[in-house]
């Protein structure tokens, strides 16, 4: 994980703050999640109620996916911001 941020430490060693660097890696480890979610469901076919489960978590990490990318954005232009100023 990156260490510090220009904000918060001011060492300027590291392109992106922490917390941009977890959400980044939050979005790319639930999608990672999303392609296992396919082989689950296709391995459950003929157990209906474990693909649907399958299904309704994978959509669950879809929504998750979709609202942590938006808050990315808010807070990439957060930094923005405040390394303007």
């Amino acid at each position: 994980m990156a260490n510090t941020n220009v904000k918060s430490e001011g060492t300027g060693r590291f392109p992106i703050d922490n917390l941009t660097y977890d959400i980044i890696t939050l979005i790319y480890e639930k999608s990672k999640g999303l392609e296992a979610y396919d082989k689950y469901m296709k391995d459950a076919q003929g157990q209906q109620e474990c693909a649907q489960l399958f299904q309704r978590l994978r959509q669950q990490d879809e929504e998750a996916v979709r609202e942590l990318r938006q808050h990315l954005q808010k807070v990439i232009g957060r930094e923005d911001v405040s390394r303007a100023a």
